[in-house]
C-alpha cells in the first residue's frame, strides 16, 4: 500500500504539471508573441539651396531674356547658395501616392538640421522586407518641409511614377541622383548653381539640389510709370532717408518679417540698377528671402495658398526721418499665386507677386526658371484646395491662426499593417511545450527509479 500512495502522489503530480504546461500554452498562443524585425538603414546626404536658377537654365536664357539673365546672375553671384538653407531645420517623407503591391500603407520621414553650408543627412531606418528581396512598387509622393513657428511649409514636394521603393530610396541617396516623373521624364535633383563664397570674395560653382519653395530676391525703388529714377540731385541723400520692410503673412500670422537700408554694395556693383534694368539711380533692397506658404497640416493634408484666408506679402517703402522714425510712403499688398506642376510631378508656385509699373502687369517674384516661356509646354496648372497624402487618425483638417504642432515629429517613423504569421507562432509554442512536456516525463522517470529503490 506504501508503494500504492506513492504511484498516486507521482501520477497526481504529474497531472499538476501537465496541466500547468497546458496553461503557459494557452498564454503563449493568445498572449503577445514578439515578432523581431529586421531593418535596412539610408543615409540621405544632400547640399541645399534655395530656387535660383541652376547654371544650365542661366546659359539657355541668355540670348532670348537678356533682362531675366541679368536679375537672375545678380542673385547668383552675389548671394551664397546655402543663403537659405544653412542651420535649419528640414524633414524628408516618402509616402505611397497609390495602392502599393504588398497592400500597405507606408509613411517614412525623418527630420535633420543643415550645416553652415546648407548640408544635410537624414537617416532612414526601414523594414528590409520592403526593399529586399522584392521591393514593394508604387507612386511615391517625395516631400521636404521646413518648419517655422510649428507650421510645416513644404518646400519641395515631387510624386513619382510607378517605381520601387528602393528605386527611389536610390535615387535619393545618390549624388546626381534622379526621380522619374509621371510623364516618364527623369527629374535630375542635382545641379550646377552659381554663388557667392564670402571666404574667397568670388563667385563659385557648386552642385546643389534646388528646394522650389524658398525663394530670394532683389527689390528696386524709383522705377515709375514713365520708368523714370531719381534725380541725380540729392540722390546720395535718398539713399539714406528710404528703408525697406517686407513681411509674409500666412492665415493671418507673421511668419517672416524683415527691414532693410539700402544695400549699398549692390548700388555699387550694378551702377545703381543701370546694369540691369539700363535705368540709373534705382535704390536696390535686399537680398530678401521668403517662403512659399504652401501648407502642410498635421493630418496629412496639404493646402494650396491661394486657398488659405488672409495669407499675403506686404512691401512697404519708408521715409526715416532725422530723428529716426520709419513713415510708409508707399505700401502694396500682394497676395500668392496658385501652384503649378511640372512633368505633372514637380509642385511649385506660391510665389510673390508685385505690380510692374513699366510694363504695366502683374509679375512673380523669384523664381522665373519653372514660369519662363522654355518650361511653358511642360507646365500644369492646379485646381485643388486640399491634397491628402497620408492620413493621421485622430487629426482634424484645421488651420488655426496659432501654432500648429505637428503630430509626426519622430524621427524614422513608419505606417505599416503588420501581421503576425500565426503558423510561425504556433510553430514556436509547439516546440515550447514539447520543451514542458519532456521536463515533465524526465522528472516522472525519475521519480519512479526512487519507488522502486
Amino acid at each position: 500500500m506504501v508503494i500504492n500512495k506513492w504511484v498516486i502522489f507521482a501520477i497526481s503530480l504529474m497531472m499538476i504539471l501537465i496541466l500547468v504546461a497546458f496553461i503557459s500554452y494557452a498564454n503563449t498562443i493568445y498572449g503577445p508573441a514578439p515578432t523581431p524585425m529586421v531593418y535596412t538603414t539610408y543615409v540621405i546626404t544632400m547640399n541645399l539651396t534655395d530656387s535660383r536658377p541652376s547654371i544650365q537654365f542661366l546659359n539657355a536664357i541668355l540670348n532670348n531674356y537678356p533682362l531675366t539673365y541679368r536679375e537672375d546672375s545678380l542673385i547668383t553671384n552675389t548671394t551664397p547658395v546655402w543663403k537659405v538653407t544653412a542651420n535649419r531645420e528640414f524633414t524628408l517623407y516618402i509616402i505611397n501616392a497609390s495602392v502599393t503591391t504588398n497592400q500597405q500603407a507606408i509613411l517614412l520621414n525623418t527630420t535633420a538640421i543643415t550645416n553652415n553650408t546648407g548640408g544635410i543627412s537624414w537617416t532612414l531606418k526601414i523594414p528590409s522586407y520592403l526593399v529586399y528581396p522584392q521591393s514593394v512598387y508604387a507612386n511615391w509622393d517625395v516631400l521636404i518641409t521646413e518648419d517655422l513657428n510649428g507650421v510645416k511649409y513644404v518646400v519641395f514636394a515631387f510624386e513619382t511614377g510607378n517605381e520601387s521603393l528602393a528605386q527611389v530610396l536610390s535615387g535619393l541617396s545618390t549624388v546626381g541622383g534622379y526621380l522619374v516623373a509621371l510623364n516618364g521624364e527623369p527629374y535630375y535633383l542635382w545641379n550646377y548653381y552659381y554663388g557667392y563664397n564670402p571666404a574667397t570674395d568670388s563667385v563659385g560653382k557648386y552642385y546643389e539640389v534646388s528646394l522650389p519653395g524658398l525663394s530670394i530676391f532683389m527689390m528696386w525703388v524709383g522705377q515709375g510709370e514713365n520708368a523714370s529714377s531719381w534725380p541725380s540731385a540729392g540722390f546720395q541723400e535718398v539713399l539714406q532717408i528710404l528703408s525697406y520692410s517686407f513681411s509674409e503673412y500666412v492665415n493671418s500670422s507673421l511668419i517672416i518679417y524683415s527691414t532693410l537700408s539700402p544695400n549699398i554694395t549692390i548700388g555699387e556693383i550694378t551702377n545703381y540698377g543701370y546694369t540691369v534694368y539700363q535705368r540709373p539711380r534705382l535704390v536696390p533692397f535686399g537680398p530678401i528671402i521668403y517662403v512659399s506658404p504652401i501648407v502642410l497640416l498635421p493630418n496629412g493634408t496639404l493646402i494650396n495658398p491661394t486657398c488659405i484666408p488672409n495669407t499675403y506679402y506686404l512691401l512697404q517703402v519708408n521715409y526715416v526721418t532725422q530723428g529716426g522714425y520709419s513713415i510708409p510712403i508707399y505700401e502694396t499688398k500682394n497676395y500668392p499665386m496658385g501652384l503649378y506642376l511640372l512633368n505633372e510631378s514637380l509642385l511649385f508656385g506660391g510665389y510673390l507677386q508685385a505690380y510692374d509699373f513699366f510694363n504695366r502687369s502683374v509679375i512673380p517674384v523669384t523664381p522665373v526658371q519653372y514660369l519662363s516661356p522654355i518650361y511653358q509646354p511642360r507646365m500644369s496648372t492646379v485646381s485643388w484646395c486640399k491634397l491628402q497624402v497620408f492620413q493621421v487618425p485622430g487629426n482634424g483638417d484645421i488651420l488655426s491662426n496659432q501654432t500648429i504642432n505637428g503630430v509626426i515629429n519622430g524621427n524614422d517613423t513608419i505606417t505599416v499593417n503588420n501581421n503576425i504569421d500565426i503558423n510561425k507562432v504556433n510553430a514556436q509554442n509547439t516546440i515550447y511545450i514539447l520543451n514542458v512536456l519532456s521536463h515533465v516525463m524526465n522528472g516522472f522517470l525519475k521519480l519512479l527509479r526512487l519507488i522502486v529503490r
